[in-house]
């Protein structure tokens, strides 16, 4: 399976057999210029403008918003319910953490997790392969309390995500604060720091 960061909260998951899957990708108003993609499926985490811009994809992609376990062009995909704030989604709604399942791998895709997701959540997450979670803050989860989630997933990799960069248009905290946590308690999880 390979994996590329794009941008923000959008990575492209392509299989061995040349199936496509990109994650909420983002708007051009955000800062980020996307390469052209083309993808089979898009996972939607929510309807946020930085999270759903669909049309930036090529292709006929196959949009996956739901909870319910699906598989589709090779990836099967579940997801679980979660809130985009630490007050059930009176702040700022609804979020879907993504299982995508593929060559073998598991990858866990948080969209904008706000909260420590409960214990059956994390159960059914334990172990993954590949972790990307937001570490920037302000409207998601903030460095340390995403190592928190983290050391609990205890994934394989652990990609932060999410974070402030030069061409960022709106304010986040960087991803130092995410790598001060961890190396301040740290846990046998490798950290690999996306750069576009």
């Amino acid at each position: 399976m390979k994996r590329t960061w794009l941008g923000h909260s959008t990575f492209l998951l392509e299989t061995d057999a040349g199936t496509k899957l990109v994650t909420d990708p983002v708007d051009a108003g955000s800062g980020f210029d996307l390469p052209h993609v083309e993808a089979d499926v898009i996972t939607v985490s929510h309807r946020h403008f930085d999270h759903c811009a669909t049309e930036r994809i090529g292709g006929t992609p196959a949009i996956k918003e739901t909870t319910d376990p699906e598989t589709i062009a090779g990836f099967a995909i579940r997801g679980f319910a979660t809130f985009h704030d630490e007050v059930r989604g009176a702040k700022r709604g609804p979020n879907t953490i993504f299982l995508i399942e593929a060559d073998g791998q598991r990858f866990v895709h948080c969209g904008d997790l706000g909260h420590m997701p409960d214990d059956a959540t994390i159960a059914a997450l334990r172990g993954a392969d590949v972790l990307m979670i937001p570490v920037g803050g302000i409207f998601t989860v903030d460095g340390k309390a995403a190592w928190e989630i983290t050391k609990r997933i205890a994934p394989k990799v652990v990609v932060p995500m999410h974070f402030a960069v030069p061409n960022l248009r709106f304010k986040l905290e960087p991803v130092d604060n995410f790598l001060r946590a961890a190396n301040a308690d740290p846990a046998p999880v490798r950290i690999e720091v996306p750069t576009l």
